[in-house]
């Protein structure tokens, strides 16, 4: 199947690189560093130092590799690969000193052959679900030390792999290790590959310490929705709507996960004539609903919030990290829709540390019990707050297979 796949990209390549090229047109693709998806290096390598490569396909993924570059940087040279721009731009922006950053190159043999030639990578890190079967293929026939970390697949994901189930143990097989990101996905994983999968909890959990958080007893109470989807945002809006237009000492706070969608959210409330702004812009309209548009905000939002409504649950996405809010001391409230992270919220649940809800439907109710009861809201938050602090990576185990293969 591997041979089809090759055959396959190559025929294809003329279809890509002009959808490359509209990318670039619809400003979805960096016209200036567009040649790195050709394995086209646009910066320089420290020849002084060995190079770990890190894929991490988003700015998600890419914040899991922290406790990795923090402990690595400084004795070896860390090559980022990313594939979205807002990924790239994060990484530019905040990690400029510690790493060098270039687009992945896109899954062409002899655009990563090329990568690779240049690279030369003693060591690579692949991250959670990105699969390339070109790429991951040329390692193994290069014997080039790779490690799967966090692994991460859907049910969704799960049932198409069983149509590819050999290609899938073949590209598993490339892998010295594979650390599961939860419980969930080492079974399916192991399902799949026949292979034995390691779990030491989930790398986006690493450094987990108690966050400094804000005194916040105010006379507004703040509820965060945070990492909203496409078509989650009316889902929400259309339950809390009565409460936004009568309750003006609440403030409201939405971050959509990608934050160029939040123009969509603001259209939403001028439909529903409320004022709401956007967090960057129009510093003169007075509202109690700010919608972020910008990266990096949110744990200064999850600072001052109370209420955290975490999105990505009320649509089919598999939820997000209930651990980030839970440990700026807020109540988390989550849909059903959790199967990125459930074996956590599980256990946040079982400790009454999160409220999980069949339906948006559910929404307003259990707002308005929070609302009306600041017994229960302290309750959630201790509850919430304690669970967050809690041990849930082995660091120790990782930085001892990470010194061990780049002896």
């Amino acid at each position: 199947m591997i041979n089809l796949y090759k055959v396959s990209s190559v025929l294809l390549m003329p279809l890509i690189v002009l959808n490359i090229h509209w990318r670039i047109f619809r400003n979805k693709e960096d016209k200036i560093r567009y040649k790195e998806r050709y394995g086209i290096a646009s910066r320089k390598k420290n020849k002084q130092k060995e190079v770990i490569w890190i894929h991490a396909a988003s700015v998600g993924e890419f914040k899991s590799t922290d406790f990795i570059i923090q402990n690595y940087f400084k004795n070896y040279f860390i090559l980022i690969t990313t594939t979205t721009k807002s990924a790239a731009e994060y990484v530019e922006d905040n990690y400029s000193d510690k790493v060098t950053h270039q687009y992945a190159p896109l899954d062409i043999s002899i655009w990563v052959l090329r990568f690779l030639n240049y690279w030369k990578p003693k060591l690579v890190l692949w991250i959670e679900s990105d699969l390339w079967p070109n790429t991951i293929n040329i390692l193994k026939k290069n014997n080039i030390k790779s490690i799967y970390l966090n692994a991460r697949i859907s049910p969704k994901s799960f049932s198409r792999w069983m149509i590819a189930k050999s290609l899938y143990q073949s590209l598993m097989k490339t892998f010295e290790y594979i650390f599961a990101q939860s419980l969930d996905d080492k079974k399916r994983i192991e399902l799949l590959s026949k292979l034995k999968i390691e779990f030491i909890g989930n790398l986006k959990l690493t450094n987990n310490i108690k966050k400094e958080f804000q005194n916040k007893i105010s006379k507004k109470l703040s509820i965060m929705i945070a990492s909203t989807h496409k078509n989650e945002e009316e889902l929400i809006i259309s339950q809390l709507l009565s409460m936004m237009k009568l309750k003006k000492n609440i403030r409201f706070y939405f971050a959509p996960r990608h934050p160029e969608r939040a123009i969509n959210i603001l259209k939403i409330f001028k439909e529903n004539k409320l004022e709401a702004k956007l967090e960057n812009e129009n510093q003169s309209i007075k509202s109690n609903i700010l919608i972020i548009n910008s990266f990096g905000k949110m744990e200064q939002f999850y600072n001052i919030s109370d209420i955290v409504i975490l999105g990505g649950s009320f649509v089919n996405k598999g939820g997000h990290n209930p651990i980030e809010p839970a440990k700026y001391n807020c109540v988390v409230l989550s849909g059903k829709n959790i199967f990125n992270w459930n074996n956590v919220y599980k256990d946040m649940y079982n400790n009454n540390a999160c409220l999980i809800l069949n339906s948006h439907s559910e929404l307003l109710d259990n707002i308005n019990r929070l609302v009306n009861s600041q017994p229960l809201i302290e309750k959630y938050k201790i509850n919430a707050l304690n669970f967050a602090t809690r041990n849930f990576f082995d660091e120790k185990k990782l930085k001892a297979i990470l010194n061990e293969s780049l002896k």
